[in-house]
């Protein structure tokens, strides 16, 4: 299969881009539910990067509800992908299931980033602070976007990264797996923000603070400013989402 294309593993941190890759493949229809896909070893073949990438790529895909693993038979692309994009739209319907899941983001991603500036590997965590430069500075030259919607996906991907590159840098599997669940949850609510005037700005300066905190290995620093990031995030979205309640009622 020629769509699955080489993945350079050289400016890809982790084997998140690989989930990616195969994920757009199924979401624009060039993998159909049920369709079979090539076996590992031709895989990391085609798209050139390690067996263990793949094997690793497969399964968060499974976890995540895109993938179906039979082991002896093959992996085949799941009928039941929707189910997580339908969650994420419910969830975001109102302002109370917006707290409940940032109550488990400030619970989860503070131990995180905590863990991240102690366990974190030094190339890995310079790699995040030198990241979170380059998209401030690329958000903040005007001119390096031609559409509103190129700069949103920009910026959308950046933020994915940013959170997911934190829970790598914290050396647990099993975080990472749950955030890389909790990334597509979070789909709507990061659309949502990056439409608040300031939000997108702020929220990489926040970046770049928590980024600077691993890189000189302050676990509570980074901790509370991991923090102070989520509770700014959330309070924006509450009064955005409520602004839009109090709009609705009036035009009714």
């Amino acid at each position: 299969m020629t769509m699955f294309t080489p993945i350079n593993e050289n400016k890809k941190t982790f084997y998140n881009k690989v989930v990616e890759h195969i994920r757009e493949l199924i979401d624009t229809g060039k993998l159909q539910p049920g369709d079979k896909l090539p076996p590992e070893r031709e895989l990391a073949e085609m798209m050139k990067v390690s067996r263990p990438t793949i094997r690793e790529a497969l399964k968060l895909l499974s976890a995540m509800g895109y993938l179906n693993i039979q082991h002896g038979n093959g992996v085949f692309v799941a009928q039941y992908i929707e189910r997580i994009d339908n969650l994420a739209s419910l969830l975001f319907m109102q302002s109370d299931k917006v707290s409940e899941l940032f109550e488990v983001r400030k619970t989860l991603e503070t131990q995180t980033a905590a863990w991240a500036a102690v366990r974190g590997k030094a190339i890995l965590l310079r790699q995040i602070a030198r990241k979170t430069k380059e998209v401030y500075e690329q958000i903040m030259e005007k001119n390096n976007f031609s559409t509103q919607e190129e700069r949103d996906e920009f910026l959308s991907i950046s933020d994915q990264e940013f959170h997911l590159s934190v829970a790598e840098a914290a050396g647990n599997e099993v975080v990472l797996r749950v955030m890389v669940n909790l990334i597509d949850l979070l789909k709507a609510s990061r659309m949502q923000s990056m439409k608040i005037p300031g939000r997108v700005e702020q929220s990489l300066r926040e970046h770049m603070l928590i980024a600077d905190a691993l890189v000189e290995h302050n676990s509570e620093s980074a901790r509370q400013l991991m923090l102070n990031h989520l509770n700014g995030v959330e309070q924006d979205l509450l009064r955005e989402l409520n602004r839009h309640k109090t709009t609705r009622k009036k035009n009714k």
